[in-house]
């Protein structure tokens, strides 16, 4: 439930064209929004189209859902309450990519898949919701699935995915070894 006394957090992870994170923004103007794309040329438009709906609770992070928590701590650590997602990547994977992001207390994952889902993702699912149900018959045959932070956990380790620690502090590079500019797509150092 996003509406309630506190103010929600959505983060919209591989949000393209805005999709589901802007119709979701006008539905509910209270939560605010994140969306995020590691395509500076979709993001450009989606903050135009927010921008000329007025939404106010829209905001863009243009780079990678499994860097965001290296990049700011803070601002992203176990800080959503519900990750939206469409079948950007096999779900164990979006799972790994996503983990650190979502509130551990009752944070979910809402992701939006057509065809098989693996059998790990569906032991642990709260709950599968056909988009039919939500929008009318015969307009998707695309389901909803909702999974808890803890489920979410639980699925990320079965990915075969591993942490990366990009720019911890107190880490040396060996010598010679250049500084990577990591989740900064297009840009290079200066040398």
């Amino acid at each position: 439930n996003l509406e309630g006394k506190e103010k929600k957090k959505v983060v919209d992870v591989g949000t393209g064209g805005g999709f589901p994170g802007l119709p979701l923004a006008i539905l509910f103007p209270s939560v605010e929004f994140t969306l995020v794309d590691s395509v500076g040329k979709k993001l450009r438009a989606v903050s135009d189209m927010a921008d000329e709906l007025s939404l106010t609770n829209v905001q863009t992070h243009h780079g990678r859902a499994e860097l965001m928590v290296d990049e700011s701590a803070s601002l992203h650590y176990q800080q959503y309450d519900v990750c939206v997602g469409r079948s950007v990547a096999a779900l164990p994977k979006f799972c790994f990519w996503i983990q650190d992001l979502l509130n551990n207390k009752d944070g979910k994952l809402v992701y939006i898949i057509g065809g098989e889902v693996e059998e790990v993702v569906t032991l642990r699912l709260e709950d599968d919701v056909p988009l039919d149900r939500l929008i009318g018959e015969g307009t998707s045959d695309k389901r909803a699935l909702i999974l808890s932070a803890s489920s979410v956990k639980e699925v990320a380790k079965e990915s075969g995915e591993k942490k990366q620690r990009v720019g911890v502090p107190g880490t040396k590079r060996k010598s010679g070894e250049k500084k990577q500019r990591v989740g900064v797509p297009g840009t290079k150092r200066k040398s």
